[in-house]
């Protein structure tokens, strides 16, 4: 049985001897200015440290699932880290506004967006292109729709009392329906469609639509070559019965407060990399030529001409 009387005062007592100890202790401090000073230079080389030591985040709007995502960027982070001794890492959001506040507010130190983000993070903070990929000669990209091959889909207007997959990268900034398919859909796709989903998982569109449990579905045409070309499923089946006309490609771009030279080392290593057999490896999983350098007004020029 505890002896509480006992635990009080010896509670007290040693109270009575940390004051005392805590005195002596500070008044030694404020005699020794040699050891204030030591202190404060390991404390200067350990914040410096810590800044050396923290990856490079690059942010993206997940095209697929996370998995898929982190797949289809592994080796280009990889490539990143070789060529600059640094320590690069993804960062996935499922909303591209998600993207520009986390660079804005200086979490992300790189990003990769589409146009319309793009332009709207350069409106806000004066968000800067970095370099601009260049797919299949061009520096425009389709959204296709995709279909069974053996469905009888052979048309936007088939899909019609089917269930269809959008991307939600445009739910995000308000579109219910790609513009493609107003001329189908006037008013609500409930009117058109037996049912419908918007997700940002392209991956599982593509074997949702190969299994039948969806009729067709939107797909990037970067993540619709990824997958045939990586995936060990064999989309053979799969139709495209439909290609958008030209949409600007997406850019890597920074915030302008950052660092200059870190900039400069990526910038220099990604309009490179067309140059060098390993580069071009990395480019070719990504389906893009290369990197391409490029100003806001001729970025902002080639969108004005779609």
């Amino acid at each position: 049985m505890k002896n509480k009387p006992i635990i009080r005062c010896s509670g007290c007592i040693f109270v009575l001897l940390l004051i005392f100890t805590t005195v002596i202790i500070s008044s030694g401090c404020f005699e020794s200015e040699e050891a204030v000073t030591v202190s404060l230079k390991n404390t200067e080389t350990l914040t410096q440290s810590d800044i050396n030591d923290k990856p490079v985040r690059i942010g993206v709007f997940a095209m697929a699932s996370p998995k898929i995502t982190m797949e289809y960027y592994n080796d280009f982070l990889n490539y990143l880290s070789e060529q600059t001794n640094l320590e690069f890492e993804l960062v996935q959001r499922d909303n591209p506004a998600e993207i520009n506040y986390l660079l804005e507010t200086g979490y992300l130190d790189f990003v990769f967006v589409r146009e319309e983000d793009y332009l709207s993070g350069h409106d806000d903070f004066g968000l800067e292109i970095v370099a601009v990929p260049v797919i299949n000669g061009d520096l425009y990209c389709s959204s296709l729709v995709i279909v069974r091959g053996d469905s009888g889909i052979d048309s936007l207007e088939n899909l019609h009392g089917k269930k269809f997959a959008f991307n939600s990268y445009r739910f995000n900034r308000g579109d219910i329906v790609p513009d493609y398919m107003h001329p189908f859909i006037d008013g609500s796709p409930d009117d058109f469609f037996s049912g419908y989903i918007y997700s940002n998982s392209q991956d599982n569109f593509i074997d949702m639509v190969h299994q039948g449990s969806l009729d067709g579905a939107e797909i990037d045409c970067i993540m619709w070559s990824y997958m045939v070309e990586s995936s060990s499923e064999d989309y053979s089946d799969l139709s495209i019965i439909y290609s958008s006309s030209g949409q600007l490609v997406p850019v890597v771009a920074v915030n302008p407060d950052i660092d200059q030279e870190l900039k400069n080392d990526v910038a220099k290593t990604l309009l490179g990399m067309h140059d060098s057999r390993e580069g071009r490896e990395v480019l070719e999983e990504m389906h893009f030529n290369m990197f391409v350098e490029m100003d806001h007004e001729t970025y902002a020029e080639y969108g004005n001409n779609l």
